[in-house]
């Protein structure tokens, strides 16, 4: 019999294709799974850095109000890993003055690429936060524990 053809000619070859799909759309999710992890793990570097800055910012008015050490800069421009840090501190009396409001405001802008998550409108977006306290101007002696 001439011509016969069998009707598994060229299955292989389709199997070898549908298997590089599936293990190219496997590999896809895994890069896409990666890229984020390292997108959250630099977002959150930079906020640890600004608490830290922030903290920072409350203890140098802490001791400045105490009496412990020098006024301190109520605008400042910190470069941190290359990420530009703004911090603005401010210190409000309240009632006669032996306390005071204490207030901390840290910015700063994603690095990375703009125009995922959130904002999508293709500009890198501005992070901040804000810390508040009171601190007396009374030694610790003197209001007792």
């Amino acid at each position: 019999m001439k011509g016969a053809q069998h009707p598994q000619q060229g299955m292989a070859l389709i199997e070898a294709l549908i298997a590089s799909a599936v293990l190219g759309i496997g590999l896809l999710g895994a890069t896409q799974l990666t890229l984020k992890t390292l997108q959250l793990s630099r977002e959150s570097r930079q906020h640890a850095a600004a608490q830290r800055l922030a903290q920072e910012g409350l203890d140098c008015w802490v001791a400045s109000i105490r009496g412990s050490a020098h006024p301190c800069a109520s605008d400042e421009t910190i470069l941190v890993q290359g990420v530009q840090y703004s911090r603005q501190t401010s210190s409000t009396p309240r009632g006669n003055g032996l306390i005071q409001d204490l207030q901390v405001r840290v910015t700063w802008t994603n690095s990375g690429k703009p125009g995922k998550g959130p904002d999508t409108s293709g500009t890198p977006s501005e992070n901040r936060i804000e810390w508040h306290s009171s601190v007396s101007a009374l030694p610790s002696w003197v209001s007792g524990p």
